[in-house]
């Protein structure tokens, strides 16, 4: 029998690492319970009650949360700086944060299939009255191909901020007025975003691009453009011969000129197909992961517009 105190955090979180180590979803079963029952005998000072504890799933969703909250909540992010959604899994600290927390944000669209047993023990452990918050902000999007990148387009963005504004006031009525006029603001900054990008497209010569992977088909459709082909249908896929020979084909009938990385992907099959085709090279970033903070999300944003101006807004010829 396997009993845990509560002790010291040093002398927990050691014994709880060495379970994990041991026995990886027993152990993650093991967390959740031991600090559920800390958590309840915990003392108000040492838990800071009064303030919500918010846990996001990807820096976009932070990003937004911080807009909308500011420190009026305690807000903490699973996936660490230079990790995407599709490398990650699950560490016992991240459980302890799950375990610990109020509301959950997550993206949807299948992108954290991965904690859903996690979520399950957690608000088994707790009963209905403490039930842990899941807030799936992918709710009223419309959804392509199951393609979970809904972050890329700033009109998503908005409805995302929305969910995330409705459970902050569900959870914390006190502060509802504060939420509404934060998620108001940034809303109007997103808007914003979104005409500088209209206004950029439209001045476009190109509107076809050929991107890493299947990324941007919500910033494409919102601003008429067409992916007209990915190098690598999905992370786990590796690109057969056919499949590239089929996109560089693509390429020559449609005459495009540039093709799109990622900051983190793989470049040698890029470099090959751009130095047979003699296209230029450009890498946007997928906002999958990055710094946390309020502002990052807009500007990264901005960044990889200012590319796609520099790559589509330019007129040269092979």
């Amino acid at each position: 029998m396997i009993v845990l105190k509560c002790n010291s955090a040093e002398v927990q979180k050691s014994r709880l690492l060495h379970l994990f180590q041991l026995i990886p979803f027993i152990g993650m079963l093991i967390l959740v319970f031991s600090l559920s029952a800390c958590r309840q005998a915990a003392p108000p000072e040492a838990e800071n009650e009064s303030m919500l504890k918010v846990v996001t799933t990807i820096a976009p969703l932070y990003s937004f949360t911080k807009n909308i909250a500011g420190d009026s909540v305690i807000i903490e992010n699973l996936l660490p700086s230079g990790v995407g959604p599709h490398e990650y899994s699950l560490s016992p600290e991240d459980a302890r944060k799950i375990a610990d927390a109020d509301i959950l944000i997550k993206n949807g669209v299948g992108l954290e299939e991965w904690m859903n047993k996690l979520i399950g023990s957690v608000n088994e452990v707790r009963g209905d009255s403490e039930k842990l918050l899941v807030v799936d902000t992918s709710k009223g999007v419309d959804i392509i191909d199951n393609d979970p990148h809904i972050w890329l387009s700033p009109r998503n963005a908005a409805i995302q901020v929305r969910n995330i504004e409705k459970a902050l006031r569900k959870s914390d009525p006190g502060n509802e007025k504060l939420y509404a006029k934060n998620a108001a603001d940034y809303i109007s900054r997103l808007e914003e975003l979104d005409r500088e990008i209209a206004e950029s497209v439209n001045k476009w010569e190109v509107k076809e691009f050929v991107t890493f992977h299947s990324a941007f088909s919500y910033f494409a459709m919102d601003y008429g453009l067409k992916q007209s082909a990915v190098i690598e249908g999905s992370p786990e896929a590796h690109p057969s011969p056919r499949h590239i020979a089929e996109i560089m084909n693509n390429i020559r009938r449609s005459g495009i000129n540039v093709i799109f990385s990622e900051p983190d992907a793989s470049h040698k099959i890029m470099d090959s197909i751009a130095g047979d085709l003699g296209l230029r090279m450009y890498s946007l970033d997928t906002l999958g992961s990055g710094d946390l903070g309020s502002g990052w999300y807009i500007s990264r944003m901005r960044e990889n517009l200012e590319t796609l101006n520099n790559a589509l807004g330019a007129k040269w010829t092979r």
